[in-house]
């Protein structure tokens, strides 16, 4: 399993994740598993989500993908987002 934790800034959060909810049959495409979603508590833009991927493969075809990228200018992603993906042990 890897873990990705991706952190990106949000117009408003609650059309966020409506749209974050909306793009769930992408994720499974993937075999990704959402661990968490955080948003922070003086600004609630600042949003992370901790997820879970079966394999490099997964993460790389999830990141590349076109529909990722639509369904994040839609939700309203501001800026580029901060990446960490690593292994648990």
């Amino acid at each position: 399993m890897v873990n990705v934790f991706l952190s990106h800034q949000v117009a408003d959060f609650e059309s966020w994740l409506k749209g974050f909810n909306a793009a769930e049959a992408l994720r499974a495409k993937y075999g990704v598993k959402t661990i968490g979603i955080y948003n922070g508590v003086e600004k609630s833009t600042d949003v992370t989500v901790i997820t879970e991927f079966p394999n490099m493969d997964a993460v790389n075809g999830f990141l590349s993908s076109p529909e990722l990228k639509a369904d994040m200018e839609k939700a309203g992603v501001v800026g580029v987002p901060e990446l960490k993906i690593l292994h648990k042990v």
